[in-house]
This record gives structure tokens, sequence and C-alpha cells, in this order.
């Protein structure tokens, strides 16, 4: 995949005679090296600090002048090797249970192969997130309440999802448990940490801004709706600005409803990880439709990795009908990416 993706933008750089550097700062990317370079202004507030934060530090032990997204890219990159490395040898190890991890090499593939995978190595936050993330629950599914705690205050720092990975590591501490009351006492001890470091974040956003909800209000610019019946509505694309046909976001859409399908499969396999899996589609619907669902869905991995194994258990030609359809979509958005349309 690393090949792929990084042989496709010098391959387009290359033929379309655009800057490499210039391909790697697209979109939001261009926004967290405004951050590194600049500092925070408005709108970029409604990032969080942890990732332009660390490439920033990086950034200066390098010598302070490499370009920002040469550096997201020199952060994320090893970030995504972490957490297969880690992953792969705690699968080994019996140390790592249900869809934490994945049981054939389908369910490998279509995280890898997700539609906006380059994201996981790219100047983005998504990386970083699911290394994060995926240490934050499986510490917590092995009952490691501060090492799960440190993660998810991490987690927290670094991406609204982060919230979620708290509620999801949360639950699974206490379902390890054999009685209500040391349940409700693990739930609480994670649950008291993870608001404590988003205390901290508020903080940070006081501090600097003079306004502890500064984040939320700058992020108000991504919701288009004003009503749950226009969140709703752009379910099936029935909002004012959805006239017209648009091939990508039916096709994030479709993405979207297989990601709901495997998210109620995976609900009834661990409730914990379903409920992850539904409030990160879910938290999409004020943005009026899913055209970030690509994004959005590229850290799932235990969804990834539970519609992937299903796969595996298809007949032949479905697989593989399958695989040559994902490797096609991967393969366009990554190159959307690198020429400057929509990719998330």
């Amino acid at each position: 995949m690393l090949v792929h993706h990084f042989g496709l933008w010098a391959w387009t750089s290359s033929s379309r005679g655009i800057p490499l550097l210039q391909m790697l700062d697209r979109w939001d990317s261009n926004l967290y090296s405004r951050l590194v370079t600049e500092g925070y202004t408005w709108p970029l507030w409604a990032f969080l600090p942890l990732y332009p934060g660390t490439v920033w530090l990086l950034r200066q032990g390098l010598g302070g002048t490499l370009p920002p997204q040469l550096v997201g890219c020199l952060l994320s990159t090893p970030c995504l090797l972490a957490f297969v490395a880690w992953n792969t040898r705690w699968s080994r190890q019996g140390r790592l249970v249900g869809a934490l991890t994945a049981g054939t090499g389908w369910g490998w593939f279509l995280l890898l192969y997700s539609p906006a995978s380059f994201t996981l190595h790219s100047h983005h936050t998504e990386g970083l997130f699911l290394l994060l993330s995926f240490g934050a629950l499986a510490f917590a599914a092995r009952g490691a309440l501060l090492s799960s705690a440190v993660l998810v205050a991490l987690c927290v720092w670094t991406r609204n999802q982060g919230v979620f990975v708290a509620i999801t590591a949360a639950l699974l501490l206490a379902g390890r448990e054999p009685s209500w009351r040391s349940r409700a006492l693990r739930f609480a001890a994670l649950g008291a940490l993870a608001l404590l470091a988003f205390g901290g974040l508020l903080a940070f956003e006081w501090a600097r801004a003079g306004d502890p909800f500064m984040f939320m209000k700058a992020q108000r610019e991504w919701n288009h709706v004003d009503s749950v019946w226009g969140a709703v509505r752009g379910l099936w694309l029935g909002n004012p600005w959805h006239k017209g046909f648009n091939g990508w976001l039916l096709l994030r859409h479709a993405f979207g409803a297989l990601w709901l399908a495997a998210a109620l499969a995976l609900l009834r396999r661990d409730r914990a990880l379903g409920l992850y899996a539904l409030l990160s589609l879910l938290v999409m619907l004020p943005q009026g439709d899913l055209g970030n669902a690509f994004r959005f869905g590229a850290v799932l991995f235990p969804v990834l990795f539970l519609a992937g194994d299903w796969l595996a258990t298809r007949p032949a030609w479905v697989r593989w009908t399958v695989a040559v359809l994902c490797v096609w979509l991967n393969h366009k958005v990554t190159h959307a990416y690198a020429i400057g349309r929509w990719a998330y």
C-alpha cells in the first residue's frame, strides 16, 4: 500500500508537473502546516493540538527547516507501521481477542485499502490516532487501567473521536469485572481520568484563546444544518445543496451504509466496539451528509477487521471482485488528493 501510494504520487507529480511537496499539502494537510508554522488563528482552533504539536516538536528536533507536510509523513508512516507491528505481535501472542485484531489477511486488506487509507501515512491525524486508539482499547480489554487511561488522554487531545475511545475503553474495562459494583468503579475510574484530560484540553484552549470552548465554536463551521431533521435528511441526500448527481458523494454514502451494516454486526459480538463504530458514524450527521465518510472510517480498525474476516468466508469470485473494487476506489481517492480534488 505504501509503495502504491507514494509511487502514484511520484508518477502524478512527474506526469502533471505538480511539485510533490505541494501534493502532500492538500486540504487539511495545508491547515496543519499553517498550525505548525504560524500557530493557532481562527478558524484553525477547530483542530485539536496533539498532532500539530507533535509535528512541530519533531520538526524542531530535525532542525526546524523541513516542510511540515514532509515531517507529518515522517510521523504518520511510522505510527501506521507501529500499529501493524504491535497488533500483529499481540495477536500472535494471544493477547488480543475479537475485532481488536484481524483473523485473516482479508481483514488487514480492508484496513489498508479502505478508501482514504492514504491519510494513515500522510500529513493527517489518522496515523497517530489509529496507533493511540488501538493501544487504549487493547490495554482496556486486558484490564490495564493506567496504560489505557494515558492513551485515552492522548486520543482526547488528538480528535473529537477520542471521547468515543474513552467511552469504549471504559466499557471494555468494566466488562472484565464480575460484579456491578466493580464494573461501576472501573468505568468511573477511567471516566474520571478521561474527564481530567478533557479538562486539560479546555484549560489549554482558555490559556491560548481566552475561551475554553474555542475548538467547539470553530468546528461549527463544519456543520451545514441547524436542526435534527436536517441532519437526518442528509442520510438520503435530501438537503438543499444535494440537488443534482454527485457520484463521489453517492460512493461515500454507500460506504457509510456498509459501515452501518458492519457496525451493527459488530454490536452483536462486542457491544463496546460496536457502540464505538456507531458513534463514529453518527458524529458526521450534523454536517448534513456523509461527505467525510472515507476519512472518518479509515481509523475504525474493528469494523474493517470484522468486515474483512467476513469477506474471507465468501466465495472466491466475491472476494476478488470486492478486492478489485477496493483497490480501484482507493487508487482514485489517493489520486484525487494529489491533484487537489476532495478526497475525504
